[in-house]
């Protein structure tokens, strides 16, 4: 039996709203980095779906644990500017498991393993709709899309509300550096 998720939605906006937080520049390369590490523990998953030995590549036993959260988040240090945007990222690496540990999990072993290898304490406190995976038959459920639209509403929606504006000087700051500058410039140019 699969093990239920939550989806990369809520992790992603928190690390879009803690990249909002840290960052003082309109960064692209840092948002990215933010989001990123903020889904990086269901790496496991990718491994399940690619090579499909689900005897291997458990999910949440070795990438949902304080230890790998910490090292994916040095990784990219050097790639930060600021103390403040490296502290904000081992943050955002650990919310991954704050996250995780209120979805409701119903498979054995309930919970996952925040210290593992040096503890095989199962922690769970779950209390969140959960998304099932499965066949192509199986994921369309109404539970799934329950679970999927309270994520949207609670995480994503608030996240990009909180943002926006952010969001919005990227976006035309990353625009205006392609040929031709932005769309409404390209719009009224003169042919030559």
């Amino acid at each position: 039996m699969m093990s239920p998720i939550m989806t990369p939605l809520p992790h992603a906006a928190v690390g879009l709203v803690a990249w909002k937080l840290a960052s003082r520049r309109e960064d692209a390369r840092a948002l990215l980095i933010f989001m990123l590490v903020s889904c990086l523990p269901d790496l496991d998953l990718a491994f399940y779906f690619l090579l499909g030995r689900q005897e291997i590549f458990k999910h949440q036993l070795y990438s949902h644990n304080v230890f790998f959260a910490l090292l994916s988040a040095l990784i990219f240090f050097p790639l930060l500017r600021t103390k403040r945007e490296r502290g904000a990222l081992a943050l955002v690496a650990l919310s991954h498991l704050v996250l995780d540990v209120f979805v409701i999990d119903d498979v054995a072993p309930i919970g996952f393993r925040p210290f593992w290898p040096l503890s095989n304490l199962l922690v769970s406190f779950g209390f969140f709709p959960y998304v099932r995976r499965g066949t192509l038959e199986q994921v369309p459920s109404a539970g799934n899309f329950f679970a999927l639209g309270l994520e949207i509403l609670l995480f994503v929606v608030p996240a990009l509300v909180f943002c926006r504006r952010k969001l919005r000087h990227l976006w035309r700051a990353g625009v205006q550096k392609k040929p031709g500058g932005p769309p409404e410039a390209r719009a009224t140019a003169k042919p030559s």
